[in-house]
């Protein structure tokens, strides 16, 4: 199996959209320990578990509309699609967040906190690079 079949970018967008679908609904279910570890326990005031429940909440449809994607988009369309989010995400979240999270002392303490965010960014950057990868494929490379 050579990376080119690994990287399929119907198969990433598919599993991405499990992956943020299934951290963000751990999130709405954990969100008070989650308002705990990233804002700190002594600077709880009250509405931060409901801001990391509906952060999460906010997620949920974008790993709906990956996986949509990843079974009713196909070939250079796919890739395409597979470039811009990925470099979206990069971009915005991971460039945008990680900037306001550190100008907010959010998150800072480390560990899962820290661990999760840059594994799920490697993944997502990984789309882009399986986009990238079939972007001159024929139409059946979205199969």
């Amino acid at each position: 199996m050579d990376a080119k079949e690994i990287l399929n970018p119907k198969g990433w967008l598919i599993g991405l959209g499990i992956l943020v679908i299934l951290l963000a609904s751990g999130n709405i279910a954990g969100s008070e320990e989650v308002a705990k570890t990233s804002w700190g326990e002594d600077n709880i005031k009250g509405n931060e578990a409901a801001y990391e429940e509906m952060w999460a909440l906010h997620l949920i449809p974008l790993g709906i509309m990956a996986i949509t994607t990843g079974l009713v988009v196909k070939g250079k369309a796919l890739s395409q699609i597979a470039m811009a989010a990925s470099g979206t995400i990069v971009v915005v979240i991971g460039g945008g967040m990680g900037f306001m999270t550190q100008r907010h002392d959010y998150g800072t303490s480390g560990g899962a906190a820290t661990l999760i965010p840059l594994i799920v960014m490697l993944l997502v950057i990984l789309l882009g690079v399986a986009g990238y990868m079939h972007k001159d494929d024929a139409e059946e490379s979205g199969e």
